[in-house]
């Protein structure tokens, strides 16, 4: 009892001395906290998390000890107690974190900010009180009170802290090897508080200045727009990109397991049985998916406008829905959603977590035609990470690594079927005439032959296949509905991934200077594809689907 007692009377003394640290740091962790109790149904607790957590606790007490005079500490932290309150906005109307992808946002859209004051002013001035709330109530607390220090304390936090971000290092260096990229995987995965903010802002002047560049001559670059067709109908374009599906996995191309039961019964898709992409890294085939120009000429695809840009400057309401992370992988991919009208990220979540976002977008009645583009995550390795528990189907038959790695990618497709079905389900109840094209950004190595090669990035016939489809509502024009049937002529042919956008624009009658009729999978003038490809940093002018 004594003993009990002692404990007790120790915790009410630590309590009365530290309550106004314990308010300020509830409140630097209130953004990481909500974020996980919110997204707990989108998402598993994963290692990553605890590392956040762990990591937050441990420079909470690296500031705890610094100095005896926490008033003045908390004062110097002012400018990271404001990126927490920009941080609680987001997770609290975009279940998202204050992380590289908004503040890119930031840096290259922050001519919209008088359109988007005026639509969240209310939730700004909420979470504005709430800051001044905690910071004033905190600081208040603090004010002359001299408390504890302890430099052993502090020396062991600091240790603690560089062994985390040492082990993490290390184990992204062991994936990505020793190297700059290595470095900026470890930022863009730092998302602790209050540091971690400062690992978000590194990562995005590192992606501003390395393509300084292109950001300046994409600003500088117009979208004219030659000829709009009064002939098409077509009110919602859906581009939905993948991440590393590859079509030998996919029973709707003929793979023994059925991984894709939805999309087998779908009317109106229309399939390609040989379709390359044409690079097979996320950061050249998605820009070079969304451009008009060749993959041969990289810096024009670098350095010009979108599809994005361009149905925005036709008119339509242009949205940027993604569950990927924005990190030294992606490129020019956040110049591309930067072009969005309206741009949100899930990261860190399961590919149905924009679900919710996209059916308020098709809610839309005052759109009357809308461009949605969405970028999944898909089948990115760790793939176990991709799925919830209820698609864990697919089970290894034995207990080699091979067989449980091929079992877990099943499921991220069977999870991708269901995905891109309901998608396609949610067209086709808002009655509007819809289109939706679908492409992986490239295949996927899985161990398929002696070498044991697993990933992409090497350029052979399982990571530059992709897998690759087109749908339309029921409801297109009757010459829309014409024009769709020569996809089944192209279902056997050799095409690239780079036909995608010109298909789109003539199918939706938009055209450009740039759109190129041999190029158009609906067109009389389709030159098969030779599917040239970038591999590292050369260009290839083939690839032979039959290679070995």
């Amino acid at each position: 009892m004594k003993n009990s007692a002692k404990v007790s009377d120790c915790a009410l003394q630590i309590l009365k001395a530290e309550w106004p640290n314990l308010v300020l740091w509830s409140y630097l962790l209130s953004p990481l906290i909500i974020r996980l109790v919110l997204n707990y149904q989108y998402s598993k607790i994963d290692v990553l998390a605890f590392y956040t957590v762990g990591m937050s606790l441990l420079w909470f007490l690296a500031i705890r000890f610094v100095s005896g005079n926490q008033f003045r500490v908390h004062v110097v932290l002012l400018p990271f107690y404001l990126a927490a309150t920009m941080d609680l906005f987001l997770v609290l109307n975009f279940s998202s974190r204050l992380t590289a992808a908004y503040i890119f946002i930031g840096l290259t859209n922050y001519k919209e900010a008088a359109d988007f004051l005026p639509t969240y002013w209310r939730s700004i001035s909420i979470v504005l009180v709430v800051f001044m709330l905690c910071y004033g109530v905190g600081l208040t607390g603090l004010y002359k009170r001299d408390l504890y220090k302890n430099k052993g304390i502090f020396v062991l936090a600091i240790s603690a802290l560089l062994l985390g971000y040492g082990a993490y290092f290390y184990k992204t260096v062991k994936i990505n090897s020793f190297g700059k990229s290595a470095f900026m995987d470890l930022l863009a995965k730092d998302q602790s508080t209050p540091v971690g903010y400062l690992s978000q802002v590194g990562l995005t002047a590192d992606l501003y200045l390395e393509s300084e560049k292109f950001i300046k001559r994409r600003l500088a670059s117009d979208v004219k727009i030659t000829r709009v067709s009064k002939q098409s109908n077509i009110e919602t374009i859906v581009f939905v990109i993948g991440e590393s599906s590859r079509p030998q996995n996919w029973s709707l191309y003929g793979y023994n397991q059925e991984t894709t039961p939805n999309l087998n019964k779908q009317v109106g898709l229309f399939k390609f049985n040989n379709i390359c992409t044409t690079a097979p890294y996320t950061s050249f085939a998605v820009p070079s998916m969304l451009s008009l120009e060749p993959i041969s000429d990289w810096e024009s695809i670098a350095s010009t406008r979108s599809l994005v840009s361009i149905y925005r400057a036709a008119g339509y309401k242009t949205y940027w829905l993604s569950a990927q992370e924005v990190d030294s992988f992606g490129g020019i991919i956040p110049q591309i959603a930067a072009e969005a009208q309206y741009r949100q990220y899930f990261e860190r979540s399961y590919d149905g977590a924009l679900m919710s976002e996209y059916e308020k977008i098709l809610q839309n009645s005052d759109a009357e035609k809308q461009a949605i583009f969405i970028h999944i995550k898909g089948s990115h390795f760790e793939y176990s990470r991709r799925y919830p528990e209820g698609f864990d189907k697919f089970k290894p038959s034995t207990d080699t690594f091979k067989d449980k790695t091929i079992a877990e990618y099943n499921n991220t497709i069977l999870y991708t079927d269901w995905l891109l079905s309901t998608f396609i389900k949610r067209l086709e109840s808002s009655e509007k005439p819809s289109v939706l094209f679908y492409a992986s950004d490239h295949g996927e190595n899985m161990m398929d032959d002696a070498r044991g090669l697993l990933g992409h990035g090497l350029g052979n016939k399982y990571d530059l296949p992709v897998s690759a489809f087109i749908w339309a509502s029921s409801n297109v024009s009757n010459q829309q509905a014409l024009q769709l049937l020569k996809l089944k002529d192209r279902e056997a042919q050799k095409v690239s991934i780079s036909s995608l956008s010109h298909t789109l624009l003539s199918l939706t009658g938009v055209f450009t200077g740039k759109y190129n009729s041999s190029n158009d999978l609906l067109s009389n003038d389709f030159v098969s594809s030779e599917c040239p490809y970038l591999l590292g940093a050369g260009y290839v002018p083939s690839f032979d689907f039959n290679a070995d």
